[in-house]
């Protein structure tokens, strides 16, 4: 169930916020405050793809990965992660300077994703000074009755000055709008805790990432389901640069035990290189991609 602070600043704004929705997104701005090291933790399923210049999207692979998100100053030491399968034995996390990271194989197709990772209870442990040593269960279903529970590959649009613009054709100078085909598997979370999430990154061609939009409980701005763009600013673009840019979506099933928010999560993201025009100065092309910033570009 929600904590406290979730269920008081939802009471305050039935009268106070614009929506029910906001008051979601006022809530998960900021991180918990009754701990002071943990973010959020989320263990899930996701399907990778590509999208070419000419808007064909077409799978990559599936993966399933575990991470914990700390505070800033936040400290999780002997983190680990129980699969269903694992019999006992604890994976450990690793740290990727963003995140503690768990990552599971790649694989070629959904049903070789869920034998390697099926349904079930996934427990993670850490011990963490303002919480102790704990465990927390991360359940993850199927959240459709039949089918696959990950969501439909979201397609990319790209628009500058209101008009739309071909992925090798950008022109640095100028803001980048990028939308995407609709998340219609997106929703409002009902505990209150967050709503499904959408991401959209683009990192450089050194895989350095340049762009974010955010995530929950970091106080930043981000992105859930409701959104329909998300701007990149001109600075952040060079002339004779190709950007690798990725927009996922996220359904979410939450929970909170230690204040800690978790997310059970089914996600897919597309995966775009995009190009600027231009003339670079000198030393500062980068014409091609030298080091992809997410491995879930991987092609199998």
């Amino acid at each position: 169930m929600p904590g406290k602070y979730l269920m008081v600043v939802l009471a305050l704004c039935l009268t106070a916020c614009d929506s029910p929705q906001q008051a979601v997104i006022d809530v998960a701005m900021s991180p918990p405050t009754e701990q002071t090291d943990i973010t959020f933790i989320v263990a899930g399923k996701t399907s990778n793809h590509r999208q070419s210049h000419s808007g064909e999207v077409s799978v990559l692979n599936f993966h399933f990965f575990a991470e914990v998100f700390l505070q800033s100053d936040g400290e999780a030491q002997n983190s680990s992660l129980e699969t269903p399968l694992s019999q006992g034995v604890r994976i450990p996390f690793a740290d990727s300077g963003y995140a503690l990271e768990m990552h599971g194989g790649r694989y070629k197709s959904e049903a070789e994703l869920e034998a390697a990772y099926p349904d079930g209870d996934y427990i993670f442990r850490y011990d963490s000074p303002s919480i102790g040593a704990v465990s927390q269960i991360v359940t993850l279903g199927n959240p459709n009755a039949t089918g696959s529970g990950i969501p439909k590959a979201p397609q990319i649009y790209l628009n500058q000055n209101g008009k739309s613009v071909a992925s090798d054709n950008i022109d640095p100078q100028q803001d980048l709008r990028v939308t995407w085909s609709e998340f219609s598997a997106g929703d409002a979370d009902p505990l209150g805790i967050v709503d499904d999430l959408l991401f959209v990154i683009m990192g450089d061609c050194d895989g350095v990432r340049r762009a974010h939009s955010g995530r929950p409980f970091e106080n930043t701005p981000y992105l859930t389901y409701a959104d329909e763009s998300f701007v990149i600013d001109a600075s952040r673009l060079l002339p004779e640069n190709v950007y690798q840019l990725s927009v996922e979506h996220a359904v979410l099933d939450t929970t909170l035990e230690h204040n800690v928010p978790a997310f059970a999560t089914y996600a897919t993201s597309t995966f775009l290189d995009i190009r600027t025009t231009g003339e670079a100065e000198p030393g500062t092309a980068c014409r091609s991609i030298r080091k992809k910033f997410d491995a879930g570009q991987a092609v199998l």
